[in-house]
């Protein structure tokens, strides 16, 4: 019986002991997950902003428009053809112009963004020479539109004008 017990014994170390391969499978593995989109750069944000403004001080009513969507609505209220004409309007009264903006914070999605800051625009008004400030809130969102970033919606909050009496010669 001595040798039943360790037949018995080696058999277990054996069948334990040493791996068996009965048609192991690994597991299929899972596709990698796609990676996430792509959000549009800051950068990117950054540069329709400089042109805007540069086109703005420029007061170059085409080149001006052209950083703005088809569909872009100023104040919620505003649609592109009328902010054409006011722009314009704007732009054939304006002796000077100056125009700075203080970005507070940008969200970048996958295809617009969303800017948020305070402006202030200096300008020197036909044919008095009168000089006229307006600041306050500001808030854009831009969309890409045929790969190029437009600004969609143009907010501007709590616009304050202070008018200054002062001419130049």
């Amino acid at each position: 019986m001595r040798f039943g017990k360790t037949a018995w014994v080696l058999l277990m170390v054996l069948i334990l002991g040493i791996p068996v391969a009965v048609g192991a499978q690994t597991p299929a593995q899972s596709p990698a997950p796609a990676a996430a989109p792509e959000v549009i750069p800051e950068a990117e944000i950054r540069q329709v902003l400089d042109q805007y403004i540069d086109r703005f001080k420029a007061m170059d009513l085409d080149l001006f428009m052209d950083v703005f969507s088809k569909q872009a609505i100023e104040n919620r209220m505003l649609p592109y053809a009328d902010m054409r004409e006011e722009y314009d309007r704007m732009f054939k009264n304006t002796n000077q112009v100056l125009y700075h903006l203080n970005v507070w914070a940008i969200q970048s999605y996958t295809n617009s963004a969303s800017v948020s800051g305070r402006y202030e625009i200096i300008q020197t008004t036909k044919p008095k020479n009168e000089m006229k400030t307006f600041k306050g809130n500001i808030q854009m969102e831009l969309v890409r539109e045929e790969g190029a970033l437009k600004i969609l919606r143009l907010n501007y909050g709590n616009p304050i004008e202070e008018k200054k009496f002062w001419t130049f010669l």
